[in-house]
């Protein structure tokens, strides 16, 4: 017999508070584990969204690093609504063991769980699979387009929450920041597959949160590299692009830090601990973001910011 589980039926006319984060490894990462299970057991989340990049990796060992990875989470997958989808990591045996582990919403065009959307609250939350560009899966990542620019097009909430494992904007090593090819296919597209970039500010998202790079960054409103600043990095208001969020330092084994890059100049805040994003959305108008440092126990709250609109 298991060991016996409890959940909360989620109710949409509260506060909505989600971790959300990615590249998790079950051994570099288990302090974030960790926090992760205290704060579920202390009612801190309603939701808990992994963006790609799962155990290193699911299919390690004939599966049973996926094994150990499925048991250390149990502490908070088994409690509330645990939501995945690909990255780089995932790719391995056309995504088998992501397809089979985890069951997701319903996309409506194919019957796996690669690309997802749900409303909660305020928010529609919307998980794509940038790794249809990295795979050169050219019808897939036709269909994902064409399901997306529906979904956004019927978006009735009041928020709206993209997440993608591969960054766009970001500081790294190179003066030009995110510029690898492989990961800018999924915002700019080529000639077979349409980027998405156009489609996000068109329909007014407001977060882009994404990992692959093992660190943290959050960015000024930002499309198309024209960037929007205001007096106070930690408080947007009525953003005339999206707020990207890279927000892959949960415990990964090559971990980055804001020594190891080139500050752009669209960058408003980079931080170098291991940690996750923490959501809070407060009502129709205000959410806010922070970070939350699990190199040590405390879990200090870093760079909490808002974002409001009328």
């Amino acid at each position: 017999m298991s060991d016996v589980f409890h959940f909360k039926q989620p109710d949409p006319t509260k506060e909505l508070r989600a971790a959300i984060f990615g590249d998790l490894s079950v051994y570099k990462g288990m302090p974030t584990i960790n926090q992760l299970i205290d704060a579920t057991h202390n009612d801190h989340f309603d939701v808990i969204i992994h963006i790609g990049d799962i155990a290193y990796d699911l299919h390690d060992d004939q599966g049973d690093r996926g094994d150990d990875y499925m048991n250390a989470i149990q502490g908070f997958a088994a409690y509330v609504p645990y939501m995945v989808f690909a990255g780089n990591h995932e790719s391995d045996s056309k995504f088998n063991h992501i397809i089979n582990r985890f069951t997701m919403p319903k996309n409506g065009v194919y019957d796996n769980n690669l690309f997802w959307s749900f409303d909660y609250g305020f928010v529609h939350f919307v998980g794509l699979n940038s790794e249809y560009y990295a795979e050169k899966l050219t019808a897939q990542a036709n269909a994902q387009y064409k399901w997306l620019q529906a979904d956004l097009a019927s978006n009735k909430q009041k928020w709206t929450i993209v997440m993608l494992h591969r960054p766009w904007y970001c500081s790294t090593h190179s003066e030009k920041g995110c510029d690898d090819y492989t990961d800018m296919l999924p915002r700019k597209g080529n000639s077979e597959m349409p980027g998405l970039e156009k489609l996000f500010y068109e329909h007014n998202v407001d977060i882009v949160l994404y990992g692959h790079k093992h660190t943290y960054e959050r960015i000024w409103p930002i499309y198309d590299f024209k960037y929007y600043t205001s007096a106070n990095s930690r408080y947007i208001h009525n953003a005339k692009a999206p707020v990207y969020i890279l927000t892959g330092a949960a415990g990964c084994h090559t971990h980055e830090g804001p020594q190891d890059t080139i500050e752009q100049n669209f960058s408003a805040m980079q931080l170098g601990q291991y940690g996750y994003t923490r959501l809070k959305v407060y009502n129709a108008t205000t959410l806010s973001t922070s970070f939350v440092d699990t190199s040590d126990k405390v879990g200090d709250f870093l760079d909490h910011a808002y974002l409001v609109k009328d």
